[in-house]
This record gives C-alpha cells, structure tokens and sequence, in this order.
C-alpha cells in the first residue's frame, strides 16, 4: 500500500459581471498560463467561502458574493519549476461566484486580467489546462 501524501485545498473564483467572467495571466512559465482568482485555503481558516473572498480580494481588489462548488480538480507544480507553488500538489474547487463591487487591480501574483464570454474565452488559453475545462463546464451549465 502506498504512503498517504499531503496536499493543499485551493479554491477558485468564476466571477460573472455583465455576462463575463474574469481571467488571469501568470507571468511565471510556461508562457500563457491562464489563471482564475483563488488560492490555498489558509492554516487556521475555518470558513471556506471568507477564505476564497480573502483571496479574490487580495489578488483583484474585488468583492464577491460566493454560491456553490461546480466543478473540481488537481493540479501539480513541477518541482523543477520556478513557480511559488513549485512542487505543491492542489486539489481545486471551482466556484460560482457574482461580482458585488470594485475595480479590479491585480497583485503582483498576475500581469493581466480580461472579461471573457462563452464565445471568446477558448482565444485566451495556449494550452487547455485546469482552469480551460472549468469554464467549459462552467459556459455548459451557465446561460449567458
């Protein structure tokens, strides 16, 4: 039997405004990484919809209201990679989120953002990853 192996939960925002939703860059390659507001759940945090509210907050100045998970993943950084998650394994949780206010402005974390719709989205990804799947299921089930 294998050992058991630790990873993190990290939770993920699709956050619908006017019909869109809010995509990310990560500058860190491989090149064209699209990414989605989100993050670890933190040590000592309790309430998991706070904790992705923190994270949206902190990675775009935007407050959100959060429903419910709708899709799921994971995702393993590359030890070799320069990524500060290098070598974490991530299990994902996807959420409906509804944007309530502000204007976005990204960390450091990301070097661009962009409202996306169903017809566009599939443009902005190099490479289908995690995030690409999500927002199929995510346009599938969602009528905009």
């Amino acid at each position: 039997m294998k050992p058991d192996e630790l990873f993190c939960v990290g939770q993920k925002a699709v956050i619908l405004k006017n019909n869109e939703v809010l995509i990310l860059h990560d500058p860190v390659p491989p090149p064209g990484v699209i990414d989605l507001p989100g993050g670890k759940i933190q040590t000592g945090e309790r309430d998991f919809i706070k904790s992705l509210q923190r994270e949206v907050f902190e990675e775009t100045n935007l407050k959100i209201k959060v429903d419910r998970p709708f899709f799921t993943s994971f995702w393993e950084f590359s030890k070799g990679s320069n990524h500060r998650n290098k070598g974490k394994k991530i299990f994902l949780l996807f959420y409906y989120c509804t944007y309530i206010s502000g204007e976005v402005k990204i960390s450091s974390e990301h070097d661009w953002f962009k409202w996306v719709n169903k017809k566009n989205y599939m443009s902005s990804f190099i490479n289908k990853n995690n995030i690409f799947y999500a927002l199929t299921e995510y346009f599938k089930i969602v009528k905009t």
